[in-house]
């Protein structure tokens, strides 16, 4: 009796399982099928199955029973996450006439009293992917209301995120007014009394990010006083973060005394056995940059002894590799580099890498010219064999620098002959405009101007086709920064032929159009530099002085001190 009776259990429980998907008011099976049949490639089967489950789901068909109110949220993620794959299908098809469809769908699905905050956020990611930011902040500044109306400690983190995206937006968009407002409304608001660590850690980036350094440093100090009370192994990730930013903040201020107490502070806290090869290379960086060599150094050291298999293992080997070229210990660094060859062969971008400062350690070292070019015919071997055509482009680069032009002239052939194969298999796609953007940096290298010019007409060209296309919005953002530097290149070049009125007037189609542009500074003295070629010195001063800060200002003073200002 009893072995009946657990047989007829077990098959209960079988039945439960297998039926899971079919008592599912979203029919949830479709929405897996879907994802499968996209990761193998069938796609036309793909849309079949997300188009039904879409088609299916409670909140399309208004079927609000009691059951759909009591996990109404998690049936709208899943019906955001089924809109989201099918856009994405249609955008990489380019099928522009579908995707203005189901976007009206997916508005249409859409009613703010039945979506929570996490469920908005997500739907204004789809909105801004979708190149529909005006509803995507229209989303995003109701998160933020009905956090401060309705205060939910479970919604601080998307609340924050939707303030990052929000500012973002703005500052892009170069409405700074309402940016520092919003900031402004953050500061007034926040932190609220249960925000987390992690929460307060947001909260201080956002701050030292948007002009707000005094707010921001405060709330760091703050999170490492509480986080003497809450050191367990969920807060670690954010208390390096925290001393990161920090060593960095002191070590701008030029306060070593700042700095020497970080540091302390860190060792008493912290042992490099009991840190992740994540945190650790975290606190190495923070330790480099504020001069603090060392013990940098300890921590990759560290990660390279015993986390040699991840992605932090081959970025501090690399690096350890480049501070002893910095410290002229060519032994150490021919070690490094010929160790990082050995364990890490591909991608063979970043081994190449290696291999080249090798036989820089070399050279450094011995002097010895038969050594370096046997060295060097070795590498171009390994190009030719497997490397693609940025890499080849790469190398080709750094043997001009290292003055060998003839090796250099027929790897440049190489990987350019590599490059054009490869465009002529995408026409007229994001990934051929981004392989003539390759092009035109490294030509330029080569001294190859007409190449450069050549390559950058046909950015241009691809640019203006791909106005129309469905574009993500980071791939957008991508393809105009593509197209703002290619302003910047033929500006190099027709300076370098001397043809003054063109360089001007690239310059000037790159600040007037990106005018929020970070190359904004290189843009102004550039436009200078012509100006002064051209005898025009009140236009060259004028420029001077619109730059803002850093490098390129200082080097705007001193052309203003040759020019008697």
């Amino acid at each position: 009796m009893n072995r009946v009776v657990k047989t007829l259990l077990c098959l209960v429980v079988m039945v439960l399982i297998f039926a899971a998907d079919g008592f599912a008011l979203d029919k949830y099976y479709l929405l897996k099928k879907g994802n499968i049949a996209r990761d193998e490639g069938k796609i036309e089967e793909a849309i079949e199955y997300y188009q039904e489950y879409i088609e299916s789901h409670p909140t399309t068909r208004w079927a609000h029973s009691n059951q759909y109110h009591k996990r109404i949220q998690y049936y709208i993620r899943n019906l955001l996450i089924a809109y989201s794959n099918i856009l994405d299908i249609y955008k990489e098809n380019g099928e522009s006439e579908p995707l203005d469809k189901w976007i009206k769908k997916l508005k249409d699905a859409y009613f703010s009293s039945s979506f929570g905050s996490k469920n908005m956020y997500s739907l204004a990611r789809i909105y801004l992917d979708n190149g529909l930011s005006p509803d995507a902040i229209i989303l995003f500044e109701q998160i933020i209301r009905e956090q401060e109306k309705n205060h939910n400690p479970n919604n601080n983190k998307v609340m924050l995120r939707a303030y990052s995206k929000l500012l973002k937006i703005y500052k892009s968009q170069g409405k700074n007014e309402k940016a520092t407002s919003l900031i402004g409304s953050l500061r007034s608001n926040y932190p609220a009394s249960d925000f987390d660590l992690k929460d307060k850690h947001k909260l201080a980036a956002l701050y030292l990010k948007y002009g707000m350094e005094t707010d921001g440093e405060e709330l760091l100090r703050e999170i490492i006083d509480e986080g003497d009370f809450h050191s367990d192994s969920s807060n670690i990730n954010v208390l390096i973060k925290t001393y990161s930013k920090l060593l960095k903040i002191c070590h701008n201020k030029k306060d070593r005394d700042c700095v020497e107490q970080l540091a302390e502070q860190i060792s008493h806290k912290f042992s490099a056995p009991g840190l992740s090869p994540n945190n650790m290379y975290t606190l190495a960086i923070a330790y480099l940059k504020c001069g603090k060599k060392e013990e940098g150094s300890r921590f990759l050291t560290e990660i390279t002894d015993h986390y040699s298999y991840t992605t932090f293992g081959r970025k501090a080997l690399f690096l350890l590799g480049r501070l002893s070229q910095s410290n002229k210990d060519w032994d150490s660094a021919i070690g490094y580099y010929a160790e990082y060859v050995k364990r890490y062969p591909d991608p063979p971008f970043f081994a190449l890498k290696a291999y080249s400062r090798l036989i820089d350690s070399y050279w450094s070292r011995d002097a010895n010219m038969e050594l370096v070019q046997d060295e060097t015919r070795d590498l171009c071997d390994i190009v030719n064999g497997i490397s693609d055509f940025e890499t080849q482009l790469n190398l080709a680069r750094d043997l001009r620098w290292k003055g060998m032009d003839e090796m250099a002239s027929a790897t440049f052939s190489l990987g350019l002959s590599s490059a054009m194969t490869f465009i002529s298999e995408n026409k007229n796609t994001y990934k051929a405009l981004r392989a003539y953007w390759t092009i035109e940096k490294y030509a330029y290298a080569m001294d190859r101007f007409d190449l450069v010019e050549e390559s950058a007409n046909r950015v241009l060209e691809i640019v203006n086709k791909l106005k129309n296309a469905p574009l993500r919005s980071e791939r957008n953002e991508k393809v105009e920064h593509i197209k703002s530097q290619t302003y910047l290149w033929l500006a190099k070049v027709y300076r370098e032929r001397q043809d003054h009125p063109e360089a001007a007037r690239f310059l000037k189609m790159f600040i007037e159009n990106y005018p929020n542009h970070k190359d904004m500074d290189y843009a102004r003295y550039e436009l200078g530099m012509v100006c002064e070629d051209e005898n025009d010195s009140e236009e060259a001063i004028s420029m001077y002085r619109k730059i803002g800060d850093g490098m390129w200002k200082r080097k705007a003073e001193m052309r203003l001190s040759i020019l008697g200002h």
